[in-house]
């Protein structure tokens, strides 16, 4: 593989960007890397000023949100394949020896891992239950790899000419289902989006509240017609049911509350936020 460009999509990152860099200059030998990107969406912190002195090129967002600062990205990457990366994403150790041998075949176009928050321990287990789940379901359910799977942005290394033959990211005014939907077209276009989940990142969430309000965000994002936004409710109601069967499976009692809580705040975003983008 020759040299590749990095890419990432930053707002207001200050807080934990110095730690992401420093985490991807540890983990990326610096000879295989040609160029560091970031797509600042108008911050207001330190976010660039941080990026400039950990050496990466800053460039403004032309749009506003993840799909469009992923798009202007893909546009200045000048290499066979790049590497994306979010501003809280604490790249796992062994990510470089274990994600970009995946893009060996021909049919693989795009390759990640997987994230996990780190605090509370509970909170990481019901993630790590989720992926389980999705690990079983792709070996399982053929037609799986149609839906998201466990498939995100902030890890992944892609061929670039492959990506820009699908027409790039999608354009989207709803930041949240970019990943999604990328990974709907990939599956459509006949190639594949190989997840390892073995190889697992850390999300640098600040706790349980730091969650709860990004599931908010997360349905406030969604318009109330859209087709997924339908069994919103009626997962909410059994959410007390299925959290109890997984803290029994994982041994965690607090996912008793703690899944409820979220669908919960999934709902809300939903019901009175109606559509925004991050």
């Amino acid at each position: 593989m020759s040299k590749i460009d990095l890419v990432m999509w930053t707002k207001d990152g200050a807080e934990t960007l110095p730690l992401v860099l420093g985490r991807i200059d540890e983990i990326i030998p610096q000879e295989t890397v040609n160029k560091r990107i970031i797509i600042d969406d108008h911050s207001k912190d330190e976010t660039r000023e941080i990026a400039k002195a950990f050496g990466w090129q800053v460039i403004f967002n032309e749009g506003k949100g993840i799909s469009d600062g992923a798009n202007t990205g893909l546009k200045h990457v000048a290499s066979s394949h790049f590497i994306s990366f979010e501003q809280d994403l604490l790249l796992a150790k062994e990510w470089w020896q274990k994600i970009p041998p995946h893009l060996s075949g021909d049919d693989v176009i795009i390759a990640s891992g997987i994230r996990l928050t780190k605090h509370p321990p509970a909170l990481r287990k019901l993630e790590e239950y989720t992926f389980e789940r999705y690990e079983r379901r792709m070996h399982l359910e053929k037609d799986y790899e149609n839906l998201h799977s466990g498939k995100t942005i902030d890890n992944t290394i892609y061929k670039t000419e492959a990506l820009r033959r699908l027409g790039g990211f999608p354009r989207l005014l709803n930041s949240t289902a970019t990943d999604a939907e990328l990974a709907r077209r990939v599956s459509l276009a006949g190639y594949e989006w190989k997840v390892d989940y073995g190889v697992r990142s850390v999300h640098l969430r600040k706790g349980l509240r730091d969650e709860l309000a990004h599931r908010y965000w997360y349905g406030s994002c969604w318009k109330r017609d859209d087709p997924w936004t339908k069994p919103i409710l009626l997962r909410f109601l059994f959410s007390p049911f299925r959290g109890l069967q997984i803290a029994i499976n994982k041994k965690a009692p607090e996912i008793v509350y703690i899944y409820p809580l979220l669908r919960f705040y999934t709902l809300k975003g939903v019901l009175l936020r109606g559509t925004r983008s991050k």
